[in-house]
């Protein structure tokens, strides 16, 4: 299976490139504001990929990347190199001073010690003066970086100043929280020992999709794009900033998740509002059905308060069986029935005993009487069936992994790595 690669999150998070693109001073064109560099990025493009894909702008989403040509689903689109590669180095004074740092005023320091560690490598030899052990990046390098979304910084943080202070006397403290933020935001898991993050410069303007028809994997260092689903001329290009399971997830839950982490929330088509959330199917509570099925509806566009399953979203759906829908009663018992095998989840997740045979079976008459095409069930079904492998009760587990893939074959459209997985 291709692993795609989700941005590795963090929290605080600046706001989602897409829909909040850094919107700098300066001449305005048709590829939007000078300061974000659309000719720039398509330039590098036709360099180094032939112009295959496009850079434009969108008033809505910032900078997005769309298709000039076809691809047919699996095809491979582009390899792209990092753009720069910091990793954790023990022996510098320079990282050993900022871990302290980092340890004795947490209450400045948001982030790890290699968040900022990324930012200091990625000044210039001329910025870093006074800096020990730095080997820094390339003045082209660091303008790449510079172009990658982050927030509109007015204001330095008091980390940034620090670091200023302490480590890189030449540097502005502004660039120094500017580079912070991008490599939160737009960087990649690069190695685990020693620990070290990478960023991709094509690859970084590209939008979120919970459908995406984009999926990146590695070939060694090198990112590789391939086409998830067929792409036409035209079509705008979208990964997926959430990890396989994570698209498998009731749309509340997704839209939370990339609020926290990207500050922003998902429109995309699986995030309209109104539509059924293949996620989230109960069985019909009417007496003369009990048989068919009822989707929850997506929620409304905008700000959530959280990722809670709403009766609201149940009110007025209707039964795939019977085709009535759901009245306002119905929905909140449909709503507690989903917070009740929530707990259930969580008590499986957390326990560290073996449950009793007895349990196991009443809890799952419990899920099958209730629900037909859920991600809880999917999430309790996944834990039942390590306790039932537990038991060698190998059966049963294989009966369980058989209706999970059914669940990810029906809830999500498409090539799925948690469905092969």
């Amino acid at each position: 299976a291709i692993l795609t690669l989700s941005r590795i999150g963090a929290s605080p998070a600046p706001p989602h490139r897409a829909q909040a693109s850094a919107r700098g001073e300066g001449r305005m064109s048709g590829d939007g504001p000078e300061s974000v560099g659309v000719a720039h990025i398509n330039e590098h493009g036709k360099v180094e990929f032939g112009g295959c894909l496009h850079c434009s702008w969108s008033e809505a989403k910032g900078r997005i990347l769309t298709a000039t040509r076809t691809w047919k689903e699996g095809e491979e689109i582009l390899v792209e190199h990092p753009l720069h590669i910091v990793v954790e180095d023990e022996k510098c004074a320079a990282f050993k001073l900022l871990k302290k740092l980092c340890k004795e005023h947490d209450e400045h320091f948001d982030y790890e010690p290699l968040w900022y560690w990324c930012a200091i490598q990625s000044l210039t030899s001329e910025q870093l003066k006074g800096a020990k052990g730095c080997s820094g990046a390339s003045l082209e390098v660091q303008r790449n970086l510079l172009l990658l979304h982050h927030e509109e910084v007015d204001e330095p943080s008091k980390a940034a100043n620090m670091i200023v202070k302490e480590i890189a006397p030449n540097a502005d403290p502004i660039t120094v929280e500017r580079l912070i933020q991008i490599w939160v935001l737009n960087c990649f898991e690069y190695s685990d020992k020693p620990q070290g993050y990478s960023t991709y410069f094509f690859s970084s303007f590209m939008s979120h999709s919970c459908c995406p028809n984009a999926v990146w994997h590695y070939t060694g260092k090198d990112h590789v794009l391939r086409c998830r689903r067929d792409i036409s001329v035209g079509d705008e290009v979208c990964i997926s900033y959430l990890p396989e399971n994570g698209l498998l997830q009731s749309t509340p839950n997704r839209r939370m998740e990339l609020h926290e982490t990207k500050r922003f929330w998902c429109n995309c088509e699986r995030c309209l509002p109104d539509h059924d959330d293949l996620s989230r199917g109960l069985v019909c509570p009417k007496p003369k059905c009990k048989k068919g099925v009822v989707f929850a509806k997506t929620p409304a566009a905008g700000p959530a308060k959280d990722n809670t399953l709403l009766p609201v979203h149940l009110t007025g759906s209707t039964c795939s069986e019977c085709s009535e829908a759901m009245t306002r009663p119905e929905a909140i018992k449909l709503a507690a029935l989903e917070k009740k095998l929530q707990e259930l989840v969580d008590e499986y997740t957390e326990s560290d005993k073996d449950p009793a045979q007895r349990k196991l079976e009443l809890d799952e008459t419990f899920v099958d009487e209730h629900f037909c095409q859920h991600v809880l069930a999917d999430l309790f079904f996944e834990q039942l069936s390590t306790a039932y492998g537990s038991k060698k009760q190998y059966g049963k587990q294989r009966c369980l992994l058989e209706r999970r893939c059914a669940f990810h074959k029906a809830a999500y459209p498409g090539l799925s790595g948690a469905h092969a997985w």
